[in-house]
């Protein structure tokens, strides 16, 4: 936090134009061009991603079924697509496999072979359906290459289900037993309603992303854009057109971007801090075990002779606390109901030991916990104050008559707060992991270094930001506190730039990183 107070940068009534001598110094070189796409580029890895709207997704992969019908000579787009699907929607494995045996990819993806030659039927022919017994006529039925026929009722009743059931449906079997025909795109438009012929193309859309490992959906609630990463073997931190910023590797969205821990550290925090084992090294802390059943027992007074309560689940042994003897051996030639002489250092060292050790570890872990979720919340705080930059920006053009663009600060500011705090919030995560790792003790001075550096300017923006606009006396002063933002605004993006960069380029970064 900035040495600089609220008093200090106020007068009692009014933020007046003076010279501050108190203010926290800033370095001109901080003060430097600050190229923002460079630390954009920086945070995500020189963009190696594309964000994709789901349009553009699906052009693509009309665009890839096309280019394979081309290329292989199917005359169906529905029987190429099957066959794509087959392959993860690999054009060039599915090229390859085809051209060595069309049997064999044919029937691994459930499609007729394209030398099959389909058998004519009359219209009128009457057949009985062998899903519900009724005879129908052939022009009220359906039946798949496969030569299947049933009535287009029970087809229909098929196909809602399955589709209802969820993205599993792209791969609906024939519903002959054992028959291996997938039910393609064109059978399902001609068989169900267009509302469920929807949901089936939105889940084949799916299937397009979902099969492709260069390509994830963004995870924000609502979004429906898609991000390709050339780069998906390693992790990398994408940002989405929504403004949505998240690990392409785990693509969590409640975790969201994670840097500068790697997916592994995250997973041990996550378990960690949701796991209950800390109530439980508490108690270690805090308790002594029942010499005789080994029950926990909590020391809630300056007695030391202890009970095992059996209504508590113990077994009723009376034992001192000092030296966990039976207090059957204890008297006033012991010392009394309040201490004990016979306690002996070398019978419980091991157990006072273990304690002590389970103590210094929860602090050490509450210390970088409490960091952890301190800027977590911020980082709540600052988006709150990021929704509501409009409304500042607002008040203080009445107030100033000043234009739009004149308060454009306040956004940049609050966005600024969010990429720090976010970095920062996960950087104790690294930080705790890398505090055990004994051997990289340089590492850890200079990571320490960095982070502090960060840390106190990302503090200090945040007061700058949060200093009451009414008390604001004239544009003067709204102009010197614009400046002050903006500048300060821009030493945030710097110390940022240089934290990231720190960790990245191999100063204190964790191999798997």
């Amino acid at each position: 936090m900035s040495d600089m107070s609220e008093e200090e940068y106020f007068s009692e009534e009014e933020y007046v134009d003076d010279e501050d001598d108190d203010a926290e110094d800033v370095d001109e070189d901080d003060l430097g061009a600050v190229d923002d796409q460079a630390l954009q580029e920086t945070l995500t890895k020189q963009r190696s991603f594309e964000v994709i709207s789901e349009d553009d997704m699906l052009k693509e992969s009309r665009l890839l079924i096309d280019g394979v019908m081309e290329f292989l000579g199917i005359p169906n787009r529905a029987i190429a697509a099957c066959l794509l699907r087959s392959y993860d929607w690999n054009r060039e494995r599915l090229i390859e496999a085809y051209t060595e045996d069309p049997e064999r990819v044919c029937k691994k993806a459930g499609v007729p072979s394209l030398n099959l030659e389909k058998p004519i039927e009359s219209p009128n022919a009457i057949s009985e359906c062998l899903v519900c017994m009724d005879d129908y006529k052939n022009s009220d039925s359906f039946a798949l290459p496969c030569g299947h026929r049933y009535c287009s009722t029970c087809w229909k009743n098929y196909l809602e289900v399955k589709i209802a059931d969820g993205p599993e449906c792209i791969t609906t079997k024939c519903m002959a037993p054992k028959c291996g025909s997938v039910v393609h795109e064109e059978a399902v438009k001609k068989i169900v309603d267009a509302k469920e012929f929807a949901l089936y193309s939105k889940y084949l859309l799916r299937s397009f992303v979902d099969d492709n490992p260069k390509v994830k959906w963004c995870p924000a609630p609502h979004c429906s854009n898609c991000v390709r990463c050339e780069r998906q073997n390693r992790q990398e931190a994408v940002a989405c057109g929504c403004g949505f910023r998240f690990c392409f590797k785990c693509c969590d969205f409640e975790i969201g971007d994670h840097m500068p821990a790697d997916c592994e550290t995250v997973d041990l925090w996550q378990q960690k801090a949701a796991d209950e084992s800390e109530n439980v090294t508490w108690m270690i802390a805090n308790t002594k075990k029942c010499p005789q059943c080994r029950s926990p027992i909590e020391k809630n007074g300056g007695c030391m002779h202890m009970t095992c309560r059996k209504n508590a689940g113990g077994c009723g042994f009376e034992f001192c606390w000092l030296c966990r003897g039976p207090w059957s051996d204890h008297g006033s030639h012991t010392g009394g109901y309040y201490n004990c002489n016979k306690y002996d250092k070398s019978n419980a060292k091991d157990e006072d030991s273990r304690a002590e050790n389970v103590k210094t570890e929860l602090e050490h872990y509450m210390f970088y916990f409490h960091r952890y979720e301190s800027h977590k919340n911020a980082m709540k705080i600052a988006d709150e104050q990021r929704k509501g930059a409009d409304k500042k920006g607002t008040a203080l053009m009445e107030k100033f008559d000043v234009r739009a663009a004149d308060t454009k600060f306040l956004l940049e500011a609050t966005e600024q707060l969010i990429n720090n705090r976010r970095v920062l919030q996960w950087s104790y995560v690294y930080g705790y992991y890398l505090d055990q790792d004994k051997s990289r003790v340089s590492e850890k001075n200079l990571y320490v270094y960095l982070q502090e550096d960060l840390e106190k300017h990302t503090n200090y923006l945040s007061e700058l930001y949060e200093r009451p606009t009414e008390k604001i006396a004239d544009y003067q002063a709204f102009v010197k506190w614009k400046e002050e933002v903006t500048n300060y605004t821009r030493v945030c993006q710097r110390f940022l730039q240089n934290f990231v960069e720190g960790v990245m380029g191999g100063l204190t970064v964790q191999e798997k990183y």
